[in-house]
């Protein structure tokens, strides 16, 4: 059985670091698809409100649906249908179909994103100790590596039909080998059972944890570039810096999160990270150094890394006999703030300025020390090694 959760292990973190690098393959080449439909900013907008429904409405039955086919069954065809999409949006002839192929895209990438966690939960709990973290750490590497790769070939002219058939075809691979030769066998706890459920109480303060976690990593995502470059005068390579900062830090902290928790306890592991994540904000908003607003981003990497992955840890093992449904339910939360929370940044911003509203959107990291004593769960039983 140890051989078989230590497979399990390493092929749930593959599976993480394809759905990162597939949708950092199309996140890092959204300016050559824009410019090779001529789509202008607001078409283009159309277009990633596709993205973003096809992520809120799979996400919406992703928990029944593993409930009802299992983790296993779910990773394999989230997988499918993100490299699936992938292609469909590099081939889109006109607007309409682009935004279709962004669905498809959301949707595959919301069914991968419940259905491995789900597995990971179920990995975890064999192991009988914390490891949700450094599934997510696999994630990033995989974003990393797929958005090296984007830019390698954007600066060898490689057009967005070769680039994205291509890395379609070896990450489907790759994830087919993983989900069906190391995944665990059997069906999940609860798989079976009532798909359509509402989920319990004790997941409410998970998913405004989530909400929160969700809405400082898309503010980093989407404005740290930007207010480094207004508030400090950096120049865009050098604010470019600051995000590549975030992401370094958080796989950094991923990778030994598990321990931590193990050691001090998910709440005291999850209130010193918000913490840090608040600190990194204030920092990053009123620096005029370009140095010091890079290394308060990493700052905030080091904060917000774990506050994610324990409370979907937590969400499992609260619901054992459904999972991948209670999952779902903190991930829409969680999701939902990675998608409105830089909106709602950019339109605080008209009013009072770009570095006050990025501000604000850190400041709710306040909101998870109040609510991480709900992350408190009773010890799984099992082995620790």
């Amino acid at each position: 059985m140890g051989d078989e959760r230590r497979r399990a292990r390493a092929g749930v973190s593959v599976v993480f670091a394809v759905c990162g690098a597939g949708f950092a393959t199309w996140a890092a080449r959204v300016p050559a698809a824009q410019q090779q439909l001529g789509l202008s900013p607001a078409q283009l907008a159309v277009g990633l409100f596709g993205l973003a429904a096809g992520s809120v409405l799979a996400l919406l039955v992703a928990g029944p649906l593993v409930t009802t086919v299992g983790s296993r069954t779910g990773s394999l065809l989230g997988a499918l249908v993100l490299c699936a999409g992938l292609p469909a949006v590099a081939f889109a002839p006109d607007l309409a179909l682009f935004v279709g192929a962004l669905t498809v895209l959301g949707v595959g990438n919301s069914l991968l994103d419940v259905s491995m966690n789900a597995h990971a939960a179920r990995v975890e709990s064999e192991y009988g100790r914390p490891i949700f973290a450094s599934f997510h750490a696999f994630w990033n590497v995989g974003g990393l590596a797929g958005s090296g790769v984007a830019a390698a070939a954007a600066a060898g002219g490689v057009p967005i039909t070769v680039h994205f058939s291509v890395a379609a075809v070896v990450l489907a691979l790759v994830a087919v080998a993983a989900v069906a030769g190391v995944f665990l066998a059997g069906p999940d706890p609860g798989q079976g059972d009532a798909a359509f459920t509402l989920p319990g109480r004790a997941l409410i303060p998970l998913g405004v944890i989530a909400f929160c976690g969700f809405v400082a990593e898309g503010t980093v995502n989407d404005w740290s570039a930007l207010l480094l470059t207004t508030s400090t005068g950096a120049a865009q390579s050098v604010a470019s810096l600051g995000y590549f900062a975030f992401s370094l830090s958080m796989i950094a902290v991923r990778l030994v999160a598990d321990r931590a928790a193990g050691r001090f306890g998910a709440v005291a592991v999850t209130r010193v990270s918000a913490a840090l994540t608040v600190a990194g904000f204030v920092l990053a908003t009123t620096t005029g150094s370009a140095v010091v607003g890079v290394a308060a981003f990493a700052v905030v990497g080091l904060g917000v890394s774990a506050i994610v992955p324990l409370a979907w840890s937590s969400a499992a093992q609260k619901e054992p006999a459904a999972p991948g449904r209670a999952i779902a339910a903190v991930a829409t939360c969680g999701y939902l703030g990675f998608l409105v929370g830089p909106v709602l940044v950019g339109a605080l911003a008209g009013a009072i300025g770009l570095a006050p509203a990025v501000l604000v959107a850190g400041l709710l990291a306040l909101v998870v020390v109040l609510s991480a004593p709900s992350l408190r769960v009773e010890p799984v039983s099992g082995s620790s090694f």
